[in-house]
């Protein structure tokens, strides 16, 4: 599963989301409880018993189908509780890693059909995700809290590196002495600032609509982030390089071979060697 997939997931269950309602409620309840997102064929095969209910979606419906033991099924996009009281049976070959029963079919669930499944913990008092062979625990709100502060410390710091060193290549290319290093520094930190702010907008999709404030200082941090890097790759990158084929590059790069300067040096279509470092560049007038 991508990255892409634990958004998609994240975002139904984020606080402000209806589904998010019910899960409180449940979780408040010291209840526990099993939903499957999706129905199909395949969903069928695997259901054993509960009820037909077809109604729509409220988290108080939810809250009370929840008190019964078995799972409960709503439609793709959580608009409609359609079964409960389920018994699940998914393939007992899926390899599953959980030691409760409840966490147990939820992750053989997943596994086997490839879909959402939201397992509450009565016990722990916890949400997890599972879609494919991806589990996720939701953090409570204090964690996230710590978490996000964290990360948000860090995006402003590299913001503020990243800005120094533009504002270093602007007095460099005055005297004609900005050099191929001093390119690939700089073009470091736009990818290192891009990469954070990617893992902050996890954290913002967990936090859902209490995430605002978070949200609004992320985007004053990074609101010109694409414009910048853009015309700073036409200025620097060598003949025949695109700025989308540059960044592929970086995108494919993994944290500790973005570090390697070389590397980054390479994404700009230079040679991969020191004796390049110290080559005098000019900007192209972007």
């Amino acid at each position: 599963m991508t990255k892409q997939d634990l958004m998609d997931i994240i975002v139904k269950v984020a606080p402000g989301s209806p589904l998010r309602e019910g899960v409180d409620y449940i979780l408040d309840a010291g209840i526990g409880a099993l939903i499957v997102i999706g129905y199909d064929d395949e969903v069928e095969k695997v259901r054993d018993g509960g009820f037909f209910i077809d109604c729509d979606y409220t988290p108080e419906r939810i809250f009370e189908l929840s008190k019964m033991d078995g799972a409960i099924i709503l439609n793709d996009d959580c608009s409609k509780i359609l079964y409960a009281n389920v018994h699940i049976q998914p393939n007992i070959s899926f390899i599953t890693t959980e030691s409760g029963t409840r966490h147990r079919t939820a992750e053989r669930t997943a596994k086997h059909l490839k879909r959402e499944v939201v397992a509450i913990s009565e016990r722990k008092k916890n949400v997890t995700l599972y879609k494919g062979e991806l589990k996720y625990r939701l953090k409570n709100f204090d964690e996230l809290n710590i978490e996000v502060g964290q990360v948000l410390k860090t995006l402003e710091s590299y913001r503020h590196v990243l800005n120094r060193s533009l504002d270093n290549l602007t007095i460099l290319e005055l005297d004609d002495l900005v050099t191929v290093l001093d390119v690939a520094n700089t073009l470091q930190r736009f990818e290192m600032v891009r990469r954070i702010s990617e893992e902050i907008t996890r954290y913002l999709l967990e936090l859902g609509t209490r995430g605002r404030l978070v949200n609004m200082q992320v985007s004053e941090l990074i609101w010109d982030l694409d414009d910048e890097e853009e015309s700073f790759l036409k200025d620097y990158i060598d003949d025949g390089m695109t700025t989308d084929s540059v960044r592929r590059y970086l995108h494919s790069l993994s944290d500790s071979e973005l570090l390697d300067i070389e590397n980054v040096v390479v994404a700009l279509g230079y040679s991969k060697s020191s004796s390049v470092f110290d080559n005098k560049i000019a900007a192209k007038g972007y």
